[in-house]
């Protein structure tokens, strides 16, 4: 009893901060305000209002696949405004009739997932690890990946920052990149190699993302103007299978190469998020039971994996059914499948794995090689 009492309370702090990583999905950043009335005051409550309206929006937009299911009703003004944890403002500019500012809102997650559980939308909440995206433009002389060359990369660079459910991380192009992936290994895949690029810069995850050649075409808005058209190849690999898309990408009416080149990348991020999206929607109605066993060497490895348990949405709760110096039973209430279990237990580092007698879940350990440890800032954009 004394053990399972000392579990407990230090799993009490580690909830608090698994919840602090959950939660950091629920706030919708940086939302232009603009609003006029009969004073500035009546100005800024119509801005933070329809501005608040507006951020619940994009996150059910971020939370859902358009197409899946049904749309979730409009909250009144005073159900929209209990739904809102807190909210701060940045650049105001104040006129005598006129209110403009940028707006971020952290709404409250539980008041979210039950607007779309009352609504009966399956949706998605888990967070991937950060997706390593290996940029190659094919042309005239062949594949390029590295250097200032390669003007496709350069548009994964200056791809303005978003809070998705897919994180984008781009690598270092440092001496030791060179030597562990060139274009041809990107190309082929060489798994080996992809996997080790990722390991140094701590994740697990990779996309190959191939754009070009660069060809004439018809501007797709305007059929007499004359612009660029460029191939799009898309392949996130993963242990279960690839998973690969291609399309046509056309250029616009007046819109330059390196345009052209910005918005497919913005369209491949998107299509790394309706994937995984797609992959992870779950509707949180009734919860299963599966009874696992956690091998346990010393008292921090089931504080981290009761830190990691805690953090995760698909888990419902968790029940000690025996614990001991070596080992704990658990029973994990989910939702969803048993396969979409793993699959958010993996981002955490987190194997639950099927062997003799039942489910098994160890700590994993994450993927943080040196240059990754050595840059807590690491390059990341999503």
């Amino acid at each position: 009893m004394a053990r399972l009492a000392i579990a407990a309370s230090l799993a009490f702090f580690a909830a608090a901060a698994g919840a602090a990583f959950a939660e950091s999905v629920f706030t919708v950043e940086n939302v232009a305000i603009d609003a006029e009335a009969a004073s500035a005051v009546e100005a800024r409550e119509r801005a933070l209002a329809d501005g608040q309206r507006a951020a619940l929006e994009i996150l059910l937009r971020r939370l859902t696949v358009a197409g899946a299911g049904a749309t979730p009703p409009v909250p009144d003004a005073e159900a929209l405004a209990a739904m809102v944890a807190g909210f701060s403002i940045a650049g105001e500019r104040v006129a005598p009739t006129r209110y403009r500012a940028a707006l971020t809102v952290d709404f409250d997650p539980r008041a979210v997932r039950r607007l779309l559980r009352d609504s009966r939308i399956a949706y998605a909440e888990t967070v991937s690890k950060p997706v390593l995206v290996v940029a190659v433009l094919r042309g005239p002389r062949g594949a390029r990946l590295w250097g200032a060359a390669n003007p496709w990369r350069r548009a994964w660079e200056e791809r303005p920052p978003s809070r998705g459910l897919v994180p984008i991380a781009l690598p270092l192009g440092d001496v030791v990149d060179l030597g562990l992936v060139d274009a041809a290994r990107a190309l082929a895949p060489d798994r080996d190699a992809l996997a080790a690029l990722a390991r140094r810069h701590g994740t697990t995850e990779v996309a190959v993302a191939v754009a070009g050649p660069l060809v004439p075409a018809v501007a797709e808005d305007d059929p007499t103007a004359p612009a660029l058209a460029t191939t799009l190849s898309l392949r996130r690999l993963a242990a279960g299978g690839d998973r690969v898309h291609e399309e046509t990408m056309t250029g616009r009416a007046g819109e330059d190469a390196q345009a052209l080149l910005e918005r497919t990348a913005a369209q491949a991020a998107a299509l790394l998020e309706r994937d995984w999206k797609r992959a992870n929607l779950v509707a949180y109605d009734d919860a299963q039971a599966l009874p696992v066993l956690v091998p346990l060497e010393n008292l921090g490895g089931w504080v981290a994996i009761r830190r990691r348990l805690d953090g995760l949405a698909v888990i419902a709760a968790v029940d000690i059914d025996s614990l001991s110096r070596r080992a704990a039973r658990l029973t994990l209430r989910h939702y969803g499948t048993v396969a979409q279990l793993r699959l958010a237990l993996a981002q955490a580092d987190l194997a639950l794995e099927a062997e003799e007698g039942g489910w098994v879940l160890r700590l994993r350990a994450p993927p943080l090689g040196p240059a990754a440890a050595a840059r807590p800032g690491a390059r990341q954009s999503g």
